[in-house]
C-alpha cells in the first residue's frame, strides 16, 4: 500500500512540474518564454496574395512559440482568396514555416465562381485571365457531377472535332451543350452517354450544308436526333 502510495506522489509530483513548465512558457515575463518572431512562406503563389498572407501571420508574432494554435492559423488561411489549404509547421526557436496550396480551376461556374478539379465552386474576387475555360452552369451541389460529365462529353465529341464551351445541367434533369462553333446538342439525362455515341456516329454522314452552318442537334430521342436552326 505504501509503495503504491509513494508512486502515485511522484506521479502527481511530475505532473506538477510540467504543469509548471508549462505555465511558465507561456508567461512573457517568464525566462523560459519563446515568442514567435518570424515565418517563412515556403511554397510558390500564383494567386494568393503575399500582403493578405501578412495580415493574417502578423497577428500571431510576439505569441508563445509553444502555444500557439496551429490549427487556428491555418483555418485562417484557408478563408483567403484562392486558398485551397494550408500548413503551418513550428521552427525552433521562433519562427513558423507557412504552406499554401492554391486552388487549381478547371472550368467556370455561371458569371461569377471556378470549379477547381475536385468539382468544388470557389468564388474568387477577380475572374480576369478565365475567360477560355468551360463554362458549367447547374445546381451548386451538382458541381462535381457536372465536371465529371463535362469529360467524358468531351472525350466523345472529339472525334468529331466539336470543343464544348459551355454545360448546363437543367432542373429537369436536360443536359445543354454549347459548342465554339455555336451548335448545341441536347440531351436527356436516361442514356445520355449512349445517345451521344450514337449522334458521333451519325454526324459523319450528314450533309456537308448541315455541317458547314451552327445547328441545334435534340438527341432526346431513342431511335434518333432532330436538326433544327440555332
Amino acid at each position: 500500500m505504501m509503495h503504491r502510495q509513494l508512486r502515485s506522489a511522484v506521479w502527481l509530483s511530475i505532473l506538477g512540474a510540467l504543469v509548471a513548465v508549462t505555465w511558465l512558457l507561456m508567461q512573457e515575463d517568464s525566462p523560459l518564454f519563446r515568442p514567435i518572431q518570424q515565418y517563412e512562406l515556403i511554397s510558390d503563389i500564383q494567386h494568393v496574395k503575399p500582403v493578405e498572407i501578412d495580415a493574417v501571420m502578423q497577428r500571431y508574432l510576439g505569441r508563445s512559440f509553444w502555444d500557439v494554435e496551429l490549427e487556428t492559423i491555418q483555418s485562417e488561411l484557408t478563408r483567403l482568396d484562392w486558398v485551397s489549404s494550408a500548413s503551418v509547421k513550428r521552427s525552433w526557436p521562433a519562427q513558423l514555416y507557412v504552406s499554401i496550396q492554391e486552388q487549381k480551376p478547371v472550368a467556370r461556374w455561371e458569371q461569377t465562381g471556378l470549379v477547381n478539379q475536385a468539382g468544388l465552386v470557389f468564388y474568387p474576387n477577380d475572374l480576369a485571365g478565365f475567360n477560355n475555360l468551360v463554362v458549367l452552369e447547374g445546381q451548386l451541389a451538382d458541381s462535381a457531377k457536372i465536371l465529371v460529365r463535362l469529360s467524358k462529353f468531351q472525350t466523345a465529341l472529339k472525334s468529331i472535332e466539336f470543343t464544348i464551351s459551355a454545360l448546363s445541367l437543367q432542373l429537369d434533369g436536360i443536359w445543354k451543350i454549347s459548342l465554339l462553333d455555336g451548335s448545341k446538342i441536347k440531351l436527356d439525362k436516361v442514356d445520355d452517354n449512349a445517345r451521344l455515341d450514337q449522334f458521333v456516329r451519325a454526324y459523319p454522314k450528314l450533309s456537308m450544308a448541315l455541317r458547314k452552318s451552327p445547328q441545334v442537334y435534340d438527341l432526346r430521342y431513342s431511335n434518333g436526333f432532330i436538326i433544327g436552326g440555332v
